[in-house]
């Protein structure tokens, strides 16, 4: 999946670039502008790698060391969620930019009143988690009682992130397809397009979709339950 998004994104419709758009002076002492169009390339790859990748691996970071001391757990949980949160940012700092070099509006389609959404809902969970378990300030009842909430809610986060991403591809895919890049209109529909860009886009869709399966089965199996080190049971 990382591979496969990091190839797409780089690869087709501009590759990656950033910044806004480019004054570049004539010999005749007018000047154009070329447009920056590869900000949304950043956005794509960096939401993908963080809201995907980087939360699904904080998730499981108590199913991959079941068998170490909790603290070192619980602090890779909270440190791949923190990278997931830088990700995000700089995620939306490209698509600011992409959208203002195009002169695009802003938060018009569902994808971006959703994923505004579950930021807001990861930013909260992240502020709740670390005052519940990363530096406790409440009792210990209430620690309780929020756990279950707390592994819920991740799971409803990923779970929607991932379906963002689905919907990003298929919302960049329907663009490039009606308007931005005739030849790929003319070779998507046969997956004939050179170089393979539909099918490592077909392709880098399925394993999102098996990565996130993955991710909840292991986070959901009774069989990956952490289990509590011998310092914990003599405690």
């Amino acid at each position: 999946m990382l591979f496969l998004t990091g190839y797409w994104n780089g690869t087709w419709l501009g590759g990656y670039e950033w910044g806004p758009n480019k004054v570049e002076q004539l010999p005749s002492g007018f000047s154009t502008v070329i447009p920056v169009i590869g900000s949304w390339h950043y956005h794509s790859t960096f939401m993908t790698y963080g809201m995907v990748f980087l939360q699904g691996e904080a998730i499981l970071m108590y199913r991959l060391f079941r068998h170490e001391r909790k603290i070192f757990s619980k602090f890779l949980h909270g440190l791949f969620h923190l990278f997931t949160l830088i990700f995000c940012i700089f995620g939306l700092i490209a698509i600011e930019q992409h959208k203002n070099n195009g002169g695009d509006k802003h938060m018009f389609t569902s994808h971006s009143w959703l994923g505004v959404s579950v930021m807001t809902a990861f930013i909260l969970q992240y502020i709740a988690g670390f005052v519940s378990f990363g530096f406790p300030k409440v009792s210990p009842s209430v620690r309780a009682w929020y756990l279950p909430v707390h592994r819920a809610v991740g799971m409803i986060i990923f779970g929607v992130s991932c379906a963002q991403a689905l919907m990003g591809y298929m919302d960049q895919t329907w663009m490039s397809f009606a308007f931005e890049s005739p030849a790929f209109k003319n070779c998507y529909g046969t997956l004939n397009c050179h170089g393979g860009e539909g099918l490592v886009l077909n392709f880098n869709v399925m394993v999102l979709v098996l990565y996130a399966i993955t991710v909840v089965y292991l986070a959901s199996s009774k069989k990956y339950i952490r289990q509590k080190t011998i310092d914990e049971e003599q405690h």
